[in-house]
């Protein structure tokens, strides 16, 4: 990686993923650049209402320049990295997609009960998540090291090989687990019309074969150390699977794809993305792009 942005609204949450974000920038020698957007439409607002000086505007913006700065010299006592300050105003999900076209990464913090609801970036975190072309990563712990038990959920769809690619770019040391979840397609109807439960006992243990398959297809192609990765493969819903293999695993990251198999989920965030960033307890990374 050469540039990782992260995106601060000054919140402690925000605070602790710039300095995940310094601790990766170490990591991968890339460059660091903090960034602040202050909504023009916000501004016009406070303008308005206060019937405030012409010159408040550029005083607020003076100032929160002075804290991204603040910001940068106290990331840089903790983690010895001196990231760039940037401090722009207007819509603020045009402004960050505009700074994350030349990035590699964007690191996003994240609070509250619902994480999707409640990222820095307030309403626009969805939309943003949904149209960034880059990865995305939401930061929900304060980092204490480098990433060591890294989860990888694969539904084989093209986005699974691009996951395996940026965990081992994003954690080249951490212990891997490649996850899949199955299930039987139509399990209920097929004993409703007469299945036997042996049929379908090997029709499981046919599928789990050939995800291993493609796992190992994966991994080879990915030329990912094999001593440090490891695979998976359970049946069930996938969304309380692989949070639940999470906790198992203390995983300190889940790297996911945006989308699934589905068309429909290719027009949205994906459902299980969505729901592993809104209930998992550990950092997650979105990858939304084919590398």
């Amino acid at each position: 990686m050469e540039t990782i942005i992260a995106a601060t609204d000054f919140s402690d949450e925000a605070r602790h993923a710039a300095e995940r974000a310094a601790i990766i920038t170490e990591e991968q020698r890339a460059h660091l650049s903090l960034l602040h957007v202050m909504s023009s439409s916000a501004l016009d607002d406070v303008r308005k209402f206060f019937r405030t000086p012409t010159d408040v505007e550029a005083k607020l913006i003076d100032d929160a320049g002075r804290m991204l700065r603040e910001v940068a010299a106290a990331i840089s006592l903790k983690t010895g990295v001196m990231g760039s300050t940037d401090v722009k105003t207007g819509q603020t999900q045009a402004e960050i997609l505009s700074a994350t076209e030349s990035a590699d990464l964007l690191v996003l913090g994240a609070h509250g009960e619902n994480s999707l609801h409640d990222l820095i970036l307030g309403t626009t975190a969805e939309h943003l998540l949904s149209k960034c072309k880059r990865p995305v990563l939401v930061a929900k712990c304060p980092p204490k090291a480098r990433y060591q038990r890294v989860l990888v959920p694969v539904d084989f769809s093209p986005y699974s090989a691009s996951a395996l690619t940026m965990a081992r770019r994003i954690a080249p040391n951490a212990r891997m687990t490649i996850l899949h979840v199955f299930n039987v397609p139509f399990e209920g109807r097929l004993r409703i019309v007469g299945a036997s439960e042996e049929d379908i006992r090997q029709y499981r243990e046919e599928d789990q074969r050939a995800a291993e398959k493609k796992i190992w297809e994966l991994i080879r192609e990915s030329h990912a150390d094999s001593e440090l990765v490891s695979y998976t493969v359970e049946g069930g819903d996938p969304s309380p699977v692989i949070l639940a293999k999470a906790e198992k695993l203390l995983s300190d990251l889940i790297v996911i794809g945006k989308h699934g198999q589905s068309w429909i989920e290719d027009l949205f965030l994906g459902s299980t993305t969505h729901h592993v960033l809104a209930r998992s307890e550990c950092d997650v990374l979105v990858v939304q792009e084919r590398v």
